[in-house]
């Protein structure tokens, strides 16, 4: 596996480094290796050499070649978000990426992106949202480490020292050869000595698990999904999110084998991206 790469500023043209402009980390991504494709690989390059208005073009045609049913379409939409000119048109990208292809390996590193811009926005509830579904949802993906950061410096904001603590610790640990990530959860965890961890019944006793059928962002669309899936049997409800999105789930289950099986059969019946999701109760 090739070694990550630094990402800076001008890479993200205009969007994440306005955004992250009064945060003192560069960012990162995996460079020339994040992209398979020649295309989105030749614009994030031209991204990094500053021809950014270049780079946009290319990702621009690179999508209108595409069908949204694509395999490499999610990785288009990161792409735009990684070189859109503006902070709202990168967050409409990375939303895009982390909704409508959940499933894909690039929604996770478009939670942490969009993460990292609530951060900067200083919306901290958001920022630790975004962040903690990605380790909640996405147990085998890269950027783990990186979500533990970014989740545990929301909770610093929020005073919630313990939590953030077991989020650096987390993040140091899963950094493995992420040596940035692991240096920036040590200097955190200077503050985390004395600090009693989280209680553990906290945290795990009261998990569930769920199944999330699509997040939309009217009343209108969550109430006739919700209509649907009662027809079907489902007892579903809506669960606004801090994002202004509302997430249409069904169902708390005991595993996450069981809720698995439930996403199978409502994939069948509706189609769409189910997915399961842990839900922790105090």
């Amino acid at each position: 596996m090739r070694r990550a790469a630094v990402l800076l500023a001008p890479f993200l043209g205009t969007g994440l480094a306005l955004a992250l402009g009064a945060t003192p980390e560069v960012l990162r991504a995996q460079g020339d290796s994040l992209f398979a494709d020649s295309v989105l690989s030749q614009a994030t390059r031209l991204a990094t050499e500053g021809q950014t208005d270049s780079a946009r073009a290319l990702v621009r045609r690179r999508i209108g070649a595409l069908q949204p049913s694509d395999s490499l379409y999610p990785a288009a939409l990161y792409a735009a978000g990684l070189v859109a000119g503006n902070a709202d048109t990168a967050l409409t990208y990375f939303r895009r990426a982390s909704i409508e292809y959940s499933h894909s390996s690039w929604a996770a590193p478009a939670l942490v992106r969009l993460a990292q811009f609530a951060y900067a926005a200083r919306d901290f509830s958001t920022a630790r949202v975004s962040a903690e579904r990605v380790l909640s949802d996405y147990p085998v993906t890269p950027v783990r480490a990186q979500a533990a950061y970014w989740g545990g410096r929301a909770r610093l904001e929020l005073n919630e020292l313990a939590a953030a603590c077991g989020l650096m610790q987390q993040a140091e640990t899963e950094a493995g050869a992420d040596v940035e990530t692991a240096n920036r959860a040590r200097f955190y965890l200077q503050r985390c000595r004395g600090v009693a961890p989280a209680p553990a019944e906290t945290t795990r006793a009261a998990a569930t698990f769920t199944v999330q059928v699509a997040a939309v962002r009217s009343a209108a669309a969550a109430n006739d999904l919700m209509r649907r899936l009662t027809q079907y049997g489902y007892q579903p409800r809506a669960v606004r999110e801090p994002d202004g999105l509302l997430k249409v789930r069904v169902g708390r289950y005991q595993s996450r084998t069981e809720a698995q099986r439930v996403a199978a059969a409502l994939k069948t019946r509706l189609g769409g991206s189910p997915f399961v999701v842990e839900e922790r109760r105090p």
